[in-house]
């Protein structure tokens, strides 16, 4: 059956996520998708010396490192070669080891590891192969916004021991299952219990919204039948407090949701002209929180090919009359997008695009348009 003329059912969602295969010391290159344009965040917060402190000494075990991002991951294993003054070639990565004051770039260094050492650089690179195995894949190709993971998730961690916010002491983080079908999970750090929510997916992400800050955050994702209820809690732990920063609709706990500079990517359903998930940006501010970016437009990727069904009138410009046109039945358009104000952007079937305008009363789009996508 078409997914554009049917009413989707929403079912359950399966796990997984994505990331980049991994090289040498640091030749691999993240995947990060959607979050496409780094932003600048200004705090001024001081950066975090260490991924892992102790990982040229200590070997890493899976409580420490199994819930970790793939971004994390990737500067774990960089940071036991940047030890030894390891030239980095990328330049992410030699910007990001040159900011920090015990780094020396020796290039007479010819990787030579320790015996800790190519153990933890082994098992980070396992856990990077899991990563990237676990992916979240867009769900269906009419709709590249909606996406759900795929793959195995079970080396993901419900107790992870990790330095949250920078000071070399390891946080011990825990997510507690519900005591009855219909209750909440609470999240632990240390000594403080937080009632989070229920229906999560049963492990913890620690992620890195921004690399050149302290802090790792914790984030945990709501996963419900419905699609438009599903939503990650992003929370933030100072050494003394923890807080939530933000709730961001879907699944957005994923690396290619993220830049590591701030800015997060997810996607919220809108019900205006036809059901479809569009992209919504937020920015890590310098107070630790998330808030969304208004855009100018949202667009629907790929368009929506549409059939006229009864004369309408569309304009030139946004908001204006002038120049206004009208569409007839049986011609082909496709819609473009919107910007959340209810002015519609469509394409002729002679590649012009036009706006078409709402109103404030509601109306039944499908009376005028042929293929809208519909979801229940």
């Amino acid at each position: 059956m078409s997914f554009r003329k049917v009413r989707l059912v929403y079912g359950g969602i399966a796990l997984s996520l994505i990331i980049s295969g991994c090289g040498s010391a640091e030749e691999e290159k993240a995947d990060h998708g959607a979050a496409s344009k780094p932003a600048a965040v200004h705090s001024t917060a001081a950066l975090r010396e260490h991924i892992l402190k102790d990982s040229s000494i200590t070997v890493l075990t899976p409580d420490q490192i199994g819930s970790l991002d793939s971004r994390i991951l990737e500067l774990a294993r960089n940071e036991i070669y940047a030890r030894h003054g390891y030239v980095f070639k990328r330049k992410d990565l030699k910007d990001y080891f040159s900011a920090k004051p015990w780094y020396q770039a020796d290039p007479a260094y010819r990787e030579q590891l320790n015996a800790v050492e190519k153990q933890n650089v082994a098992l980070l690179r396992t856990y990077e192969a899991k990563y990237a195995a676990y992916q979240l894949d867009p769900a269906h190709a009419d709709d590249v916004h909606l996406r759900h993971y795929t793959g195995d998730s079970s080396f993901k961690q419900k107790q992870v021991k990790v330095d949250l916010n920078g000071d070399g002491r390891d946080e011990a983080i825990e997510l507690i299952p519900p005591l009855t079908e219909l209750g909440a999970f609470e999240l632990k750090v240390n000594d403080i219990r937080l009632e989070v929510a229920s229906e999560l997916l049963p492990y913890l992400d620690i992620v890195d919204l921004n690399i050149d800050d302290p802090y790792f955050e914790i984030a945990l994702q709501m996963n419900s039948q419905m699609d438009f209820l599903r939503a990650t809690y992003f929370y933030a732990y100072d050494g003394q407090n923890l807080k939530q920063i933000g709730e961001l609709p879907d699944f957005s706990a994923h690396s290619s949701m993220f830049d590591g500079h701030g800015r997060v990517v997810s996607a919220e359903e809108s019900k205006d002209f036809q059901t479809w998930f569009r992209d919504v940006v937020f920015q890590l501010d310098a107070d630790h929180t998330l808030h969304e970016e208004q855009l100018d437009f949202y667009p629907m990727e790929p368009p929506t090919p549409l059939t006229i069904k009864e004369e309408i009138t569309v304009q030139i410009r946004k908001g204006s009359t002038d120049g206004a046109v009208t569409l007839e039945p049986g011609e082909d358009v496709m819609f473009l997008g919107d910007d959340k104000l209810g002015h519609i952007m469509l394409q002729t079937s002679t590649g012009k695009e036009v706006w078409y305008t709402m109103g404030d009363e509601y109306v039944e789009h499908s009376r005028f348009f042929d293929g809208l996508i519909l979801y229940d």
